[in-house]
């Protein structure tokens, strides 16, 4: 004990005063190191919140649910529930409905609508209402069952005006509006935490009325007693009717918390990186320490210091940089989570999963993460300088200063050691993922980002060796220096310039991966989404298609003048084990007259006569990759009491979010097998001129509305200008919070130039000021370390844009196909760089100005006389 209190005076006395005395250079490390940790860590707070909310609504909605019976493609007759409570087994059979609604004439969110039967319910899910003295909280459930058209709503609900307790709600749904006497109000558990409380429960009958599905329900969940064996499973499993599965709840719930943890993880990645090149800071700064106080640590061992003791102090200073760098980070990520929050969840709602983030739930287990991170980050970076202090003998303590230079590791040996590892990168990145994570891509990156890093110091060697006449020419004697300054410098800098190459290389791959996304996003479009008028039921995408056109709307458009092509399309919801997929049925042949297939390994002319003869599927590029259902391979799925045994005859590219895939087959083919003509909705192809078809569009959607009216038909009708101009803007979203963590890992790499040519100035203290005794003027002074940040920068950009190109392929190609199953057409913005890399050069000379200030702080006449 007496040991670790002396040593902690030390500590202070020789540590912490030495950091008090330079404070701007310390509270710069400490302001990158907590600008990395809070970009950590409210990436993944804010994304462990857009899970957590996933993951209580779909506990709450499934209860104490064990199976769920429901038909694939279509809904269960509700006599079978009479049928299933005759089990001896089954404890209760509840049947279950929900959609999606929104107030009439209203701007107001929409918000999921349940139908229960809140007798048979009661052992599976649980609901209150009121507060807990109040006596409503026994009589809503029964002016449920008994009062018609009427509702309990969720505290998030009641934020819409007109639909306070005991007020009317004028509802939009399937069969048009109507109006709900709202009893009371869900208090925040059970069912009313579903959605973050944008919930309303009403009994299945009036359910039932308001949409239109009498006698049919969505599934039926059922609770066997306690005692019940897989045998009595079986037995309710071996009579079920045709097309009916019994499945465990918990399986679309871990399709979806699935995909939410692959978009977690690769954000996690990319906010990692700002920590990793904040590491880079803390590097330098202790490696400055080790450097320039050489003398005192040569005095502190002829004195008695042990190197251990010597090392434990260098060592510390790491250990304090972490944990004050993440003290740092915690104002910083309470506020940065608040605005990724919104940002994270509106993009998992786009893209995978509907959720509804109300709160932002602290989990300890990240906040622990993001401590051990930080630290252990800090640690590492200050691992290699406290080493190196260990090495220097008590003599030193009676030379010169800078007499003894430290020993310098051969350049041309890393930069062999940094060629294998880029070389490796992508052989190791081609291993498939463990559990649809892909740790051989994010390995690869590793070894690409420290292959290019460790070839800087020969690449830095060659050009102060071969280019230094050049230089002289370019700039004189101040930029001949500084060329032979990087020559001599080693592997002392190589650290810094792997920061900026690792910044660069994140900011070219991701602009390039942006950039082929959104061309072939764009191609998508134009080949296969070239309708110029798309009907639905109102709120399709989020209520998964289970409510269809109406009859009458499709018979009305089936008698639009002969110029207008009506594709008409059945969309169903499946699932493959666990793979989320889109069935979708519609008329190819109409779509082939107008569209177009991005085929990845087929020849539509090829496949087409089998494909609309039905034949056979083709799937989507993500449904391959998922399932392993390649060309060759069969399909097979029971929809809608029908069994589909089918080749696929090709894979395509498709970019439709919430889904796992997509498989098209022809519409009347799965008609007339399934006996089921009725449409999910329609797409409508006009003539003419692109701005005649608009014009013609908007005129047929005023034709229809006034022929269908909103208060009795709940239809959604969308130009196909304004569906293209949707799906691009959710495009730019998506790839906005990219943007920002991008932007912040630029701005701790600049600041660790700083650091490093500080670094570099306090090395070369009696250097710099002999040269100013012999008659170099301030000027030159200055010019000679700007030419030294403007050759470190060249070599980070230029290594960094190779690295970034390379990197590029592995996240194309590899991460984002093992993450979510697409890849992407390869192109690059050559305009966005050629602008962008001047302006990093800028940003880095202009973190030279504190350094070349700093210079000048002494009079070379003391520097010279002390040394």
């Amino acid at each position: 004990m007496d040991q670790v209190a002396l040593f902690f005076r030390l500590w202070v006395r020789f540590s912490f005063r030495h950091l008090r005395a330079h404070p701007w250079r310390t509270l710069a490390v400490l302001f990158g190191i907590g600008l990395g940790a809070a970009v950590f860590t409210s990436v993944r707070l804010a994304s462990d919140a857009s899970i957590g909310s996933f993951r209580v609504s779909v506990e709450a909605l499934s209860g104490k649910a064990q199976w769920t019976l429901a038909c694939p493609g279509g809904r269960v007759p509700e006599g079978i529930v009479a049928d299933l409570m005759r089990y001896p087994a089954v404890q209760t059979a509840s049947p279950f409905l929900s959609t999606y609604v929104h107030p009439a004439g209203k701007a107001a969110e929409a918000f999921l609508l349940i139908g229960i039967d809140p007798i048979l319910d009661r052992p599976l899910r649980t609901w209150r209402t009121g507060a807990a003295d109040s006596p409503e909280r026994s009589l809503p459930w029964l002016k449920l069952m008994t009062e018609p058209n009427t509702l309990l709503v969720g505290e998030a609900v009641l934020q819409s005006p007109g639909s306070g307790s005991g007020d009317g709600v004028e509802l939009a749904g399937p069969r048009g509006v109507k109006r709900f006497t709202v009893l009371g109000t869900l208090t925040f558990e059970g069912l009313g935490m579903v959605e973050g409380g944008r919930v309303a429960i009403a009994d299945i009958a009036t359910f039932q009325e308001f949409t239109g599905l009498t006698g049919l329900v969505d599934r039926i969940d059922l609770l066997f007693k306690p005692g019940a064996t897989d045998k009595d499973v079986d037995a309710v499993r071996a009579n079920l009717p045709r097309g009916a599965v019994l499945e465990r709840p918990s399986e679309s719930a871990e399709s979806g918390e699935g995909m939410i943890r692959a978009y977690q993880l690769n954000l996690s990645v990319l906010s990692f990186v700002s920590l990793f090149v904040g590491m880079f800071l803390v590097y330098s700064l202790i490696s400055l320490h080790a450097t320039a106080r050489r003398h005192e640590v040569a005095i502190l061992r002829s004195i008695g210091s042990s190197s251990r003791m010597v090392f434990l102090l260098f060592f510390s200073e790491g250990l304090f940089f972490g944990i004050a760098g993440w003290l740092i980070a915690i104002p910083l990520s309470s506020f940065m989570v608040r605005h990724l929050l919104g940002g994270i969840s509106s993009t998992i709602s786009s893209l995978f999963v509907r959720i509804q983030v109300q709160d932002l739930m602290l989990n300890p287990w990240e906040v622990v993460l993001s401590f051990a991170l930080t630290v252990l980050v800090a640690l590492t970076a200050a691992l290699q300088p406290a080493c190196s202090v260990m090495t220097v003998p008590p003599r030193e303590a009676l030379a010169a200063r800078d007499a003894v230079v430290p020993r310098r590791t051969s350049p041309v040996r890393t930069g062999f050691l940094g060629l294998f590892l880029a070389a490796v990168s992508w052989p190791v990145s081609q291993y498939q993922g463990v559990s649809g994570v892909p740790v051989a891509g994010y390995l690869g990156t590793f070894l690409l980002f420290c292959g290019f890093s460790l070839t800087s110091p020969f690449i830095l060697r060659l050009i102060g060796s071969h280019l230094s006449p050049v230089l002289r020419r370019l700039g004189g004697e101040p930029a001949f220096l500084a060329g032979r300054f990087i020559r001599d410098s080693g592997t002392r800098i190589a650290i810094s310039v792997g920061a900026l190459i690792t910044a660069i290389a994140l900011f070219v791959s991701l602009a390039i991966m942006i950039h082929s996304f959104r061309n072939t996003v764009q191609l998508w479009v134009d080949q296969s989404i070239r309708g110029d008028l798309y009907l639905r039921s109102a709120m399709a995408d989020i209520n998964r298609y289970r409510n269809h056109l109406p009859g009458e709307v499709a018979d009305r458009l089936r008698l639009l003048p002969r110029d207008a092509d009506v594709l008409p399309y059945r969309r169903i919801y499946l699932r493959l084990g666990t793979v989320p997929y889109q069935f979708e049925a519609l008329d190819l042949r109409i779509f082939f007259r107008h569209a177009n297939l991005l085929l990845l390994d087929a020849r539509l002319d090829e496949i087409a006569p089998a494909l609309l003869d039905g034949k056979g599927v083709v799937v989507s590029e993500v449904f391959a990759s998922r399932t392993g259902l390649n060309s060759g391979k069969r399909f097979r799925a029971n929809i809608e009491g029908y069994d589909f045994d089918l080749p696929v005859l090709g894979v395509f590219r498709d970019y439709r979010t919430q889904g796992g895939g997509v498989i098209y087959y022809p519409f009347e083919h799965f008609a007339d097998r399934t006996g089921d003509p009725s449409w999910s909705g329609a797409s409508v192809y006009l003539q003419g001129s692109e701005t005649t078809r608009e014009e013609k569009a908007a005129q047929l959607r005023t034709r229809l509305l006034s022929d269908f009216p909103p208060e009795r038909y709940a239809l959604q009708m969308t130009l196909g200008s304004e569906l293209r101009r949707a799906i691009l803007r959710i495009f730019d979203e998506t790839f906005a919070v990219t943007s920002v963590l991008l932007l912040i890992a630029l701005i701790v790499a600049a600041l660790g130039m700083t650091t490093t040519l500080t670094v570099l100035v306090l090395e070369r203290t009696r250097q710099i000021h002999t040269i100013t005794a012999t008659g170099a003027g301030h000027g030159q002074i200055r010019a000679m370390i700007f030419w030294e940040a403007l050759l470190m920068t060249l070599v980070g950009e230029v290594v960094g844009l190779g690295c970034g190109f390379a990197l590029s392929h592995i996240l194309i190609f590899v991460i984002n196909r093992q993450s979510f199953g697409w890849t992407f057409l390869y192109g690059v913005d050559w305009f966005a760089l050629a602008m962008s890399l001047p302006l990093i050069l800028a940003a880095s000379l202009l973190s030279a100005i504190p350094a070349a200030q700093l210079v000048f702080r002494q009079s070379p006449a003391l520097v010279l006389r002390e040394h």
